[in-house]
């Protein structure tokens, strides 16, 4: 399943396009071993779902994906990842 996120500043309207897939979770899991990511960053979302976010070091490749119970979402995905250091 596929699908089209926005959204809405009460300021002014943005409008911000990219297609989410979403699939059963195991689907969404096998899909993402290509890139040979693992998850580094998990947390809850509320009465969402929840969040894990997926690091390949040696690449740099990146994926943040939303799930519940009924299946995940690949939210947002990339390259390039650099650690910040966190101690300033």
């Amino acid at each position: 399943m596929a699908g089209t996120a926005w959204a809405q500043s009460t300021n002014s309207a943005r409008q911000a396009n990219w297609t989410i897939t979403c699939a059963d979770t195991d689907y969404v899991i096998d899909f993402l071993k290509e890139y040979e990511e693992r998850p580094v960053l998990t947390g809850n979302m509320g009465r969402a779902g929840k969040m894990a976010m997926l690091i390949n070091t040696e690449t740099g490749t990146w994926t943040l994906i939303g799930y519940t119970e009924k299946g995940a979402c690949i939210m947002a995905s990339g390259n390039n990842i650099q650690k910040l250091d966190s101690t300033k």
